[in-house]
């Protein structure tokens, strides 16, 4: 699927309120990921997991709300910040979009969780949510 199809199918809309939803996004971008984290020390390797790919969702959902967009699928939001955004960041990203299938198993397919994979996940999470905002900063 394309942007095009994202937007025709109004699950990527323009939104000129958008931005005013940026902060919020990356408040609840941190909270899940001190969830995530906590839920590493007892061993909840997937929770910590969902919590943490929660926590990058929102960090990408700031990312697109300052772009002018809201979306309505996890999938969309991957598509459009692959257009709308390059560098190191268009990287993270591209990881994003696949521990987003890594959570719909978990979540929906009840796929165990590796502990070595929730560290990833979390220290994901905490990278994505770094860069977005150092990207957003830089928007100004």
């Amino acid at each position: 699927m394309k942007l095009e199809q994202c937007l025709d199918e109004g699950l990527i809309k323009k939104d000129p309120r958008a931005v005013d939803r940026i902060e919020k996004s990356l408040e609840i971008a941190e909270r899940f990921l001190r969830s995530a984290e906590n839920n590493l020390k007892i061993e909840e390797n997937e929770m910590a997991e969902i919590a943490a790919y929660n926590s990058a969702f929102h960090s990408a959902r700031a990312l697109l709300f300052a772009k002018g967009y809201v979306e309505r699928s996890h999938y969309c939001l991957g598509v459009a910040l692959k257009c709308l955004y390059g560098g190191e960041l268009l990287d993270l990203i591209k990881v994003f979009d696949k521990i987003r299938v890594s959570r719909h198993n978990v979540q929906y397919g009840g796929a165990l969780v590796s502990r070595e994979e929730a560290d990833f996940v979390v220290e994901f999470g905490e990278d994505f949510l770094r860069a977005a905002r150092s990207e957003l900063l830089n928007q100004g």
